[in-house]
């Protein structure tokens, strides 16, 4: 081969590496070697590239699949920019994302679970079966991903050919979709990893060193709550209402995407998002843009998406409420007045 075509090849190859790794584009997305997450020929010396050596490759040729990558041996869910979901040991919900975090061991159960188990083939509380038509996870299992799972589109099984591209460009919050439309958000930089560590933090809502999700509640554009819906549509449909309930009081079903109403008290206090009570009480936007005065509730104002130490991936105990002063107010925190 000529010189000349020689570096033609080289020059191709770290144009595409620059596309592939993502050099140049927004906060969130994967940036470094790429050999760091992908594999050639998926052999090196007879041996598989795969982390967990098993032989068959990965799409996309990945070193590992996600919960391979988002799994630490240590107990810090937060390291070098890098998000854990799973901890060798120690996550708790003051040791933990955003998202809460998965047990070592996966549950299969339904209600009782304090996390979403990945391989979980019962059927989601709240299934629509009428209108979930595209779920195949009591069969498949419970995926991260795609068909089965949150991220990604809803149209493919496997997981990395549901992200596809996300990690690299992303268009969506979290590369989370509902139908073709990607939710809307704000996402803090550390994952609320510092506020949920001390809650004392100051919240910061924008800029560089945002340090809270902002998340959308509105109706006019995909929210988080609709996302949940997407398989909890019994519990909440896609368009923020609350099932049979309607809009109507009193309520059968918790109302989602449905302004608090401004002269209510929440943790005592005229909303300002601090501490515990913004640890414990998110609100959602519309837009997803922070506006104090227009706080809507959303299904992560009570659960995290990953997993909890409580039941039905609460927040908090839903039995072990301090109806008094304290700093778990559960329910109480956003329903002060009945305290």
């Amino acid at each position: 081969m000529l010189i000349k075509e020689k570096k033609l090849l080289w020059g191709l190859v770290i144009v595409i590496s620059m596309l592939l790794c993502g050099v140049g584009t927004g906060y969130a997305a994967v940036s470094g070697v790429c050999s760091d997450c992908h594999t050639m020929h998926n052999s090196q010396g007879g041996e598989p590239m795969r982390d967990d050596g098993v032989e068959a490759p990965l799409s996309a040729l990945l070193l590992n699949d996600c919960l391979g990558c988002h799994t630490t041996t240590g107990v810090d869910p937060f390291v070098g920019g890098y998000p854990y979901v799973q901890l060798a040991s120690g996550a708790t919900d003051d040791n933990c994302l955003a998202g809460g975090f998965f047990s070592t061991t996966m549950g299969m159960g339904n209600n009782d679970d304090n996390h979403h188990g990945i391989g979980n083939t019962s059927e989601p509380a709240g299934f629509d079966e009428i209108e979930t038509t595209w779920y195949t996870g009591t069969s498949d299992g419970l995926g991260c991903a795609g068909t089965n799972g949150c991220h990604g589109n809803e149209t493919d099984l496997d997981d990395m050919a549901a992200i596809k591209g996300g990690h690299h460009d992303p268009s969506a919050y979290r590369i989370l979709y509902v139908g073709t439309d990607g939710v809307v958000g704000s996402g803090a930089k550390d994952y609320e990893d510092a506020i949920i560590d001390d809650p004392s933090t100051s919240v910061v809502t924008s800029g560089d060193d945002q340090n809270v999700n902002i998340y959308s509640a509105g109706v006019d554009d995909p929210s988080i709550s609709e996302l949940c819906a997407k398989c909890h549509g019994d519990f909440h449909n896609e368009s923020g209402t609350t099932g049979d309930s309607g809009l109507a009081s009193p309520w059968i079903r918790h109302p989602t995407d449905v302004a608090i109403p401004t002269t209510w008290e929440i943790g005592g206090t005229d909303y300002i998002p601090d501490g515990d009570d913004y640890k414990h009480n998110p609100v959602g936007y519309d837009d997803a843009t922070f506006d104090i005065t227009n706080k809507k509730a959303t299904c992560l104002s009570c659960h995290r998406a990953h997993g909890t130490a409580s039941n039905d991936l609460l927040r908090w105990g839903y039995s072990t409420q301090d109806a008094g002063s304290g700093d778990e107010y559960g329910c109480l925190g956003c329903h002060d007045a009945q305290r």
